[in-house]
C-alpha cells in the first residue's frame, strides 16, 4: 500500500479511538517518534526504548498501571488494524488517465487514479 495513503488511513482510525485511549496511544507513539529521531541505527532505537520506556512514561504520565497501559494499545492497535482493514476492503479506485489527459490536453504517459473509500 502507498505509505502516505496507509498514514492517511492510520490517522484516521487513530481519531476513531475512544478519547482517552486516543491520548495514552498518541502519547506513546509521541515518545516513540522522539526516539526514533535520536536512534542513529535500529539497535540504537531498540536500546533507547528499553531505557527510556513510552510505556512506562504514560503509566507514570496517566497515573496508570504498565500492565494496564500494555493492554490498552494491544485495544488500539487491534482496533485500528480492524478499522483500515475495513476501509481497505471498501476501497475501489478508479482510473482516470483517459479523462485527465482529455480535460488537460495532455499526451504523456502519466497515470491518474483516485480512490473512493
Amino acid at each position: 500500500m502507498n505509505p502516505i495513503l496507509w498514514g492517511f488511513l492510520h490517522r484516521s482510525a487513530v481519531l476513531k479511538l475512544p478519547d482517552r485511549k486516543r491520548e495514552i496511544y498518541q502519547f506513546i507513539e509521541s515518545k516513540e517518534n522522539q526516539l526514533e529521531e535520536i536512534a542513529i541505527n535500529e539497535e540504537q532505537f531498540i536500546q533507547l526504548l528499553c531505557e527510556k520506556s513510552p510505556f512506562k512514561e504514560a503509566a507514570d504520565h496517566f497515573s496508570l498501571h504498565i500492565s494496564y497501559i500494555k493492554g490498552l494499545m494491544d485495544e488500539a492497535q487491534a482496533e485500528i488494524d480492524q478499522v483500515i482493514e475495513e476501509r481497505c476492503n471498501r476501497m475501489k479506485w478508479i482510473d482516470c488517465t483517459e479523462m485527465m489527459k482529455y480535460a488537460k490536453g495532455r499526451k504523456d504517459n502519466q497515470w491518474a487514479f483516485i480512490f473512493v473509500s
